[in-house]
């Protein structure tokens, strides 16, 4: 079907999204990450700035979270972090969040970062947003060349164990993961 031109095309779209406008609920959860390891790898590839929420009691743990949630889906911070909730004191290679909330700058490989802003676990809404607002402005993302990233960490030994494995590596020259040769009974190519 052809709508002849961009108007009635857009009236169309408007026209069939108008019927489930009613059914759509907003989006309020939080978009966790499972747990700091995932977490800052995630934030890292995706180059986002991670906020960790920790607190070591169920009742904070929720205020915070439900508070932080409500922020999350403001207008200018959609789309823009990485949040893991961890309850009790966590550490992942040197980076250990306290409670409350924390924005960190990840490494490049995942490995850790560096704490860019913090709030108490107590704070305010708006002592809240102001944490993550200055933990956006303080986040350097550092752009990277795909085949000289994965060449520096095999260099540095760096490897990322998947929780599911891996079936197909995407190697068209019929060659291992590993490069060792050919894959059996796929001959050379």
């Amino acid at each position: 079907m052809t709508y002849g031109s961009a108007a009635a095309f857009e009236g169309a779209l408007k026209e069939i999204s108008s019927k489930y406008t009613t059914k759509a609920k907003p989006i309020s959860a939080l978009p966790e990450l499972k747990d700091l390891r995932i977490a800052l790898n995630v934030a890292a590839a995706d180059m986002r700035p991670l906020v960790v929420l920790r607190a070591d009691a169920d009742e904070q743990r929720s205020r915070l979270t439900n508070e932080v949630s409500a922020l999350a889906w403001d207008g200018d911070r959609v789309g823009r972090f990485h949040y893991v909730v961890l309850e009790g004191e966590t550490n992942f290679e040197g980076l250990k969040p306290g409670v409350g909330l924390t924005v960190v700058q990840p490494d490049p490989y995942g490995l850790g970062g560096d704490v860019i802003a913090e709030a108490s676990l107590g704070a305010s809404a708006k002592l809240l947003a102001k944490a993550l607002d200055g933990g956006l402005r303080a986040f350097e993302a550092k752009a990277r060349q795909h085949d000289a990233h994965v060449r520096e960490a095999r260099r540095r030994g760096i490897r990322w164990e998947t929780e599911l494995p891996v079936t197909d590596s995407h190697d068209r020259r019929g060659r291992r993961p590993d490069r060792r040769g050919p894959r059996p009974g796929r001959g050379d190519r």
